[in-house]
């Protein structure tokens, strides 16, 4: 009867938990129409920017004839970098295939490990840089200047003595940061990721102002009229030299042939070819009003019915990817942690022979360092070791891959704790139980200890399923175009983070609300019987009957 019983339990959790499977397979299937493979092709050119970063370069969600397609295959990228992109690859009779990076810190490490060809993004050739890669003759001169609130008495300054002691920031890996310390007595701010980012500072008054390129400061104060920026009279502003203000393409030092076409073609171009391109992007952008595009309207709620309207595309696309990453994370880090949990249930007998013992004691030794340390570091940079390891020893894998693979192992680490505590919680008797009735080790794990285990755990991997779905915004760093990536780029169109973060925000909370109560769900399904035993033949007259009696 016994026997019986654990059999019937076993048979009754496959079912459900087969049922459970069908559920996340069929969500799975339906994520992955919103994500887009771009193939390798010969005789590519491929260009690394940020396409945010207007009018060097800035996503939108319409083609034109200007504009380049990104690799989630529904957006596109414009910009000054995009046309002179396009005149080196037309003059080299090669295709151009823009990939746009979220974090500009990664451009380096994407051309020196030859994720792309190019870097042309407004990037300054400094002697940190040339380290790592090599560079261009000079594709654009600018002018640095200062981006403050149009009602701050800054606005009006003359020289950088007036921004004495005021908080200046600028953008992380630029030479705008090494350029703030010129001010005296100056709060030096933490740098920050992107351009939006600075706007959303210094329009929330978290810092006086920030260090920008004359152009993006046109860019940011057409698209937030309450900015303005400060340029200076000569000597009364940033001392910089000639490689400070210019702006170079960077390339793979190896890569020397390619470097003297590039050059051959940036000086076909003169001054005023340059002039004119770089005008030309100034008056497209999306936030111009001469671009002939709806504008962005000033209201918060109106600026986010604009987005949502505008560029649902985009976020249906992170969305997509978020829950794809959520989903293969959990399911493959759950079949890792099971394993790992396994192998850390080994325990060393004092009966074992000398090998069996060392092999045990490796094996402890292995999982447990595996453990502590995917807990102990943070997935981001797990991901940045792995994405740009790989890469370095010339491993072709797209970001998607790798960030489920990262996302799969961090996950696996947490599951197999989840499920060892779940293993632990188990009566020792049930396992003495079934060893009386004749079963191994190994069946008894199988049909009697882990059904019940995995049944104790299922809270605790639904919620890591959850932190999953947020976790996922991590991996824009290696480039996977999830729901923060998207939510970055669009925001980087008009330097307005505030309406695009709402709106991811209350992406990832209808997500995290739905998991979960389709979780409850699950867990529902897959709980016990409450009992099975047969139904109680005695009816209420039969105890009627008896009691007259007595």
């Amino acid at each position: 009867m016994g026997s019986f019983s654990v059999y019937m339990e076993e048979s009754m959790f496959h079912r459900r938990f087969k049922f459970a499977s069908l559920i996340l397979a069929c969500m799975v299937i339906l994520s992955l129409p919103t994500t887009a493979v771009f193939a390798a092709k010969d005789n590519v050119l491929t260009v690394g920017m940020e396409c945010n970063y207007a009018p060097f370069n800035w996503t939108q969600t319409q083609k034109t004839d200007f504009s380049e397609p990104l690799p989630d295959g529904r957006s596109y990228c414009d910009g000054y970098d995009v046309q002179i992109a396009r005149k080196i690859a037309d003059d080299l009779g090669m295709e151009l295939k823009v990939k746009n990076y979220a974090v500009f810190s990664s451009l380096v490490d994407g051309v020196r490990i030859g994720d792309v060809d190019l870097v042309i993004a407004g990037m300054s050739n400094t002697e940190e840089r040339r380290q790592a890669i090599a560079f261009t003759d000079v594709y654009y001169k600018s002018e640095m200047v200062l981006v403050v609130p149009k009602a701050s008495p800054l606005a009006g300054a003359k020289s950088l003595k007036d921004f004495s002691g005021k908080h200046v920031a600028a953008q992380i890996g630029t030479l705008h940061d090494t350029l703030v310390p010129q001010i005296p007595d100056v709060n030096h701010g933490m740098p920050m990721e992107s351009f939006p980012l600075l706007t959303t500072a210094v329009k929330s008054k978290a810092i006086d102002a920030f260090v920008s390129e004359k152009p993006v400061a046109q860019a940011i104060t057409n698209s937030n009229p309450d900015l303005t920026y400060v340029a200076f009279e000569a000597n009364q502003g940033f001392t910089v030299s000639e490689e400070d203000v210019t702006v170079s393409i960077g390339i793979a030092k190896e890569n020397t042939e390619l470097l003297e076409d590039v050059n051959r073609v940036l000086n076909s171009l003169t001054d005023e070819d340059r002039d004119t391109i770089m005008y030309d992007a100034i008056l497209r952008q999306p936030s111009s009003d001469t671009s002939g595009q709806e504008q962005m309207p000033s209201g918060f709620i109106a600026g986010v019915g604009f987005l949502i309207q505008n560029y649902w595309p985009m976020y249906l696309s992170g969305l997509g990817t978020t829950l794809l990453i959520a989903l293969c994370g959990t399911a493959f880090g759950l079949t890792i942690g099971l394993v790992v949990a396994g192998l850390r249930q080994i325990k060393i007998n004092k009966r074992d022979k000398a090998f069996v013992r060392f092999i045990k004691h490796i094996n402890s030794i292995v999982t447990t360092a595996y453990v502590q340390y995917l807990r102990g570091t943070p997935m981001m940079v797990q991901g940045i070791l792995f994405y740009y390891g790989i890469r370095t020893l010339g491993i072709e894998i797209s970001p998607l891959i790798s960030g489920i693979v990262v996302i799969s192992v961090n996950t696996s680490s947490y599951m197999s704790e989840v499920i060892r505590a779940g293993i632990q919680s188990i009566d020792p008797g049930q396992n003495e139980a079934a060893r009386a009735l004749g079963m191994t080790e190994i069946q008894t794990l199988r049909f009697v200890i882990l059904p019940q285990a995995l049944r104790n755990a299922l809270p605790a991997i639904g919620n890591e399923f959850v932190v999953n779905i947020k976790d996922s915004s991590v991996l824009n760093v290696i480039l996977v175009a999830e729901l923060f990536f998207q939510g970055n780029r669009i925001s980087g169109i008009y330097y307005r983070q505030m309406e695009s973060f709402f709106i991811v925000s209350m992406i990832y909370l209808s997500l995290t609300l739905i998991s979960t109560k389709i979780l409850s769900i699950i867990e529902t399904h897959m709980d016990a019987p409450k009992g099975n035993y047969p139904n109680s033949q005695t009816h209420k007259a039969n105890f009627d009957t008896l009691k007259g009696d007595e």
